[in-house]
């Protein structure tokens, strides 16, 4: 073969290599996007409720926001990552499994929903039958939880048909919808008055979730079905119990971590803590978003796990380095913000940020070893990373404050990276080092339950 040839044969396999990555690439870069949209309209929606009304009545409302978001974590039921797996294409059989992921969601929310207020019933709920009456207002939390765990699922299913415009388009309009209710039922009573920001707040949310779940099968090219029963769907199933025992594993310190320092630092402290906190959970969610791409396309169109891997631990890595960078030297504009008594915000953040480079490399071999089915791998990476974060802040935190809890979430991140390191390189002796799912002639058994690669062919 002449140079001239070689050189278009190059050529051609670098544009196939490229064309298998730019969904990839696509889905990565719209929820990137995307987090940066829910989080500036967050940010902004809350900042103006703070000056239209008191510290109390706003403090209230998002009690009851941050109790629908724990709710709906408890309620997931690890659909998400299984619907990406087993509902990954346009046949009948997403359908089926994708329909019962939507009742077993609605299930759970109700359960889960009704189930804390009755059991939490105070400061956080209490505004629930203050404002309404004990029957209407635990049905509206379950019915916003109902509609945020369904959001998930939709956003999960546009992916996987490659639909990124209904995700992007989900995220603004949840984001720009909220503004407009701020304004409305000002002059309520208290307690009236916080229900409605909660209202505002969740609702938007809540009713794309709802109306996704009942349209968005027709997003995919197909419709509801309750059967016949996939003959993949008891592996689905099981996938699904894993995936939700480490969902809940590796979420456990976004949700504890703040609960250990409220109970332990002042209110001022915890004020600080909470605005590096927010900062800290939109830098974190975009290796995340990288990972759920990832996870839905990993394998796809003939395209290498382990190349599809390679490019988004570059990125991922990458960004979060460009974040730590940020966070360290630009620091000070928190107390510029937010004022000089959240100077240990300022002080905590660029330790807390700069976590985020290790957990790009956790979050990641974590959707590698969630695609190839390597349970044991996913359980030992999900436990350590709880573990790591956790204990430590048991005793850091009542001694140290919120440096506390800074030094336990950057050295539970580096424990975490660690043992996802090891534990991706001990998985692999026993699988193909560079296996492709999208082949349907590699047909290996993978994981310690038998399931096998071919399955998953989109």
């Amino acid at each position: 073969m002449t140079a001239e040839g070689r050189t278009k044969v190059s050529h051609r396999l670098r544009a196939a290599r490229s064309d298998k990555h730019k969904h990839l690439i696509t889905g990565s870069a719209v929820l990137v996007v995307g987090a940066a949209i829910q989080a500036a309209s967050g940010a902004i929606f809350w900042l103006i409720a703070a000056h239209l009304d008191s510290e109390h009545v706003v403090g209230a409302a998002g009690k009851l926001f941050t109790s629908v978001l724990f709710v709906t974590y408890l309620a997931g039921l690890g659909l998400p990552v299984a619907l990406a797996r087993y509902a990954a294409d346009r046949s009948e059989s997403s359908d089926v499994i994708f329909t019962r992921g939507v009742l077993a969601t609605t299930a759970a929310s109700v359960a889960g929903g009704l189930g804390y207020v009755a059991l939490f019933h105070g400061s956080a709920t209490g505004i629930l039958t203050s404002a309404v009456n004990p029957v209407v207002g635990p049905l509206l939390f379950a019915t916003m939880v109902i509609g945020a765990a369904l959001s998930m699922i939709v956003d999960v299913r546009c992916m996987t048909a490659r639909r990124w415009n209904f995700v992007m388009a989900r995220m603004t309009v949840v984001g720009l919808c909220r503004f407009p209710l701020l304004f409305l039922f000002r002059h309520a009573s208290d307690d009236s008055r916080s229900l409605w920001l909660f209202v505002a707040a969740a609702a938007p949310v809540a009713l794309s979730g709802i109306l996704g779940a009942l349209f968005v099968p027709k997003v995919a090219g197909g419709t509801h079905r309750l059967g016949p029963k996939p003959a993949q769907y008891a592996q689905a199933v099981r996938y699904s119990g894993v995936n939700f025992v480490s969902t809940l594993a590796y979420q456990a310190p976004y949700f504890l971590l703040p609960v250990i320092v409220l109970a332990k630092v002042s209110n001022g402290s915890y004020a600080s803590f909470n605005v590096a906190w927010g900062i800290v959970a939109v830098a974190f969610y975009v290796p995340t978003a990288i990972g759920q791409a990832l996870l839905a396309e990993g394998g796809r169109d003939g395209a290498k796990v382990s190349a599809q891997l390679r490019l988004a631990m570059t990125l991922a890595v990458g960004l979060m380095v460009a974040a730590a960078a940020a966070a360290f030297v630009g620091n000070g504009v928190v107390t510029k913000v937010y004022g000089q008594p959240y100077h240990e915000a300022a002080r905590i953040l660029p330790v807390m940020v700069a976590a985020g480079i290790p957990w790009a490399i956790t979050s990641l071999y974590l959707a590698e070893v969630r695609i190839l089915h390597r349970h044991f791998a996913t359980v030992a990476i999900t436990g350590a990373l709880t573990a790591a974060i956790v204990v430590p802040a048991l005793f850091l935190v009542p001694d140290r404050g919120v440096d506390g809890a800074s030094v336990s979430w950057f050295v539970g991140n580096l424990v975490a990276a660690a043992v996802a390191i090891a534990a991706v390189r001990f998985s692999r002796r026993s699988a193909i080092p560079d296996a492709t799912l999208g082949d349907s002639a590699t047909i290996v058994d993978v994981t310690e339950v038998g399931i096998t690669m071919a399955e998953h062919t989109a």
